[in-house]
């Protein structure tokens, strides 16, 4: 009885996510450029958490198939589309071939191993999600008049944050440059200066090496004083090297702000905390890959055809990137519900043909 309560509630989470999914597609793709994703993409989250739920909990294959594709015929509503339509039905049926991989999977595994058992689906899943996504877009940008544009994934300050933790996890420095109160124009000078520094540590290059040797030999210096006199010309030629005059340092600087200011977008003023300019640029650069712009105008499919593969290949990649987390999800409640006693896991003995 608890079973049936489950699923029935699953249902009706999983139709209720789909709608505001599809619903939210729908809205970016007619706001052109100027939508944000974020909502539609934590949605979808939950809609693909309910899913693998459902595959997992549901007894019943045939109802559990119905539920699928009916979550994909959800979208259909908003742009009454065949394309649409067809989009759904194909997708619809990678979530079958999804659905049968993880519960067989299920069913030969010894002990339960959801995460294992949910990345045998893990290309169907997304590969349907992805398909419907890109055919309910092609199915709107066909019936728009003027330019098309595939919607803007705005991020914002969120996309920064996610990113500069992920540098700092990679490489500390990132994590010091964070906590660390450094404006632009100092970490430049501080980068120069560390890779001065480097270039000394490795001693002299080969054609002053070979200056020195021969200043060496015209002044017939015995060899057992050599080794100390490389070593004075090396010290001084290293302070000489560690030092920037004034000249260099604007140089530099000018340099290096034009550089960033190029890639961010906007006039770089070098006073600025560099790990709010670092993670501008990497929020610059996430946004600027998920918002290519093509004009064209209404009926012309093969626009629309190109548009519509880009933003495929586009979901596709952030649904892979992303599995991990919407698996994780999945796991985390169906442990809950186990542990609360409203999924039971048993033992079994199972008999089994072998070849003698």
């Amino acid at each position: 009885m608890i079973r049936k309560k489950i699923e029935l509630v699953l249902s009706l989470l999983t139709v209720t996510f789909a709608f505001f999914s599809w619903h939210g597609v729908d809205q970016i793709v007619r706001a052109g450029g100027n939508g944000t994703w974020i909502g539609p993409m934590i949605l979808f989250m939950f809609f693909l958490v309910c899913i693998c739920l459902d595959i997992v909990l549901f007894e019943d294959i045939v109802f559990l198939e119905l539920l699928l594709v009916a979550s994909l015929l959800v979208g259909v509503v908003f742009t009454f589309s065949l394309w649409h339509l067809l989009g759904a039905i194909v997708g619809g049926y990678f979530l079958f071939l999804a659905a049968r991989r993880i519960r067989r999977d299920l069913e030969l595994n010894i002990k339960i191993d959801l995460l294992k058992s949910l990345r045998t689906g893990k290309a169907m899943l997304v590969l349907a999600i992805s398909l419907v996504i890109s055919l309910q877009y092609f199915s709107v940008i066909s019936q728009l008049k003027g330019q098309i544009l595939i919607p803007r994934i705005e991020l914002g300050s969120t996309s920064s944050k996610v990113a500069f933790s992920v540098l700092s996890a990679i490489d500390p420095t990132f994590k010091s440059l964070e906590n660390e109160n450094i404006t632009v124009d100092e970490f430049i000078l501080k980068n120069q200066e560390s890779q001065r520094l480097a270039q000394n540590q490795q001693g002299f290059d080969f054609d002053t090496a070979q200056i020195v040797e021969q200043e060496l030999d015209q002044q017939n210096i015995p060899l057992e004083n050599r080794e100390q006199l490389r070593l004075q010309v090396g010290n001084k030629l290293n302070n000489l090297n560690s030092q920037l005059t004034k000249e260099e340092q604007v140089l530099i600087l000018q340099q290096s702000r034009g550089q960033l200011s190029a890639l961010i977008g906007r006039d770089v003023q070098g006073s600025e905390n560099v790990s709010t300019v670092i993670s501008e640029l990497i929020s610059k650069k996430i946004e600027s890959i998920f918002a290519p712009s093509v004009a064209g105008q209404q009926g012309s499919s093969s626009v629309a055809g190109v548009l519509a593969g880009i933003l495929f290949f586009t979901v596709l990649s952030i649904c892979s990137l992303l599995s991990i987390v919407f698996f994780g999800l999945s796991i985390g409640i169906f442990s809950l519900l186990v542990r609360f006693g409203f999924v039971a896991i048993k033992t079994v003995t199972v008999e089994k043909e072998m070849i003698a």
